[in-house]
């Protein structure tokens, strides 16, 4: 199994880098959560399947099909892999069947998760963060995507959690 790598451009870094100065190179990662796990995505695929199957049998093939297409609608992520790109000007998501770019200036503040970051369009923590923000999957070591981000957004904590 191998985990997540980051990238980010081959130039040499300069030899006294400032820490208030953003860094110019952009840094990319991939996640593809159904390779890093194999026994989940075997279960996974195999309750999938049941579902479609039951769905089809029980309710006809055009539910079968109905099901098919709202179970992949909401794994596609888990499936496909999922490339995210943050550079001077923003962050990229790159998810093969979409890609969209937003700028940190539609972000006011970032979150920790359990899975990764969200990054909000609010100053202060609410519940519609994760419906107006975007949502990154880190890699295994967060250090580097977690540096990027606090240089451009100040990090949040969520209510309860020692913060408003």
């Amino acid at each position: 199994m191998r985990s997540p790598e980051l990238t980010t451009d081959p130039r040499p870094p300069a030899s006294d880098p400032q820490p208030l100065v953003p860094d110019p190179r952009p840094l990319t990662w991939r996640i593809f959560r159904a390779r890093e796990t194999p026994v989940r995505t075997l279960l996974v695929t195999m309750f999938n399947i049941l579902v479609i199957v039951i769905s089809a049998v029980y309710y006809g093939p055009l539910m079968g099909f109905v099901a098919l297409l709202a179970l992949f609608a909401a794994l596609n992520t888990y499936y496909l892999p999922v490339t995210y790109t943050l550079d001077l000007d923003g962050v990229a998501t790159d998810k093969i069947l979409f890609h969209y770019r937003r700028r940190w200036g539609d972000f006011r503040s970032f979150v920790r998760t359990s899975g990764g970051v969200v990054l909000s369009p609010f100053r202060a923590w609410t519940y519609l963060d994760n419906f107006r923000g975007i949502h990154l999957l880190l890699p295994a070591d967060p250090k580097p995507v977690l540096d990027l981000i606090a240089q451009h957004l100040p990090e949040k904590k969520k209510a309860g959690r020692g913060g408003a």
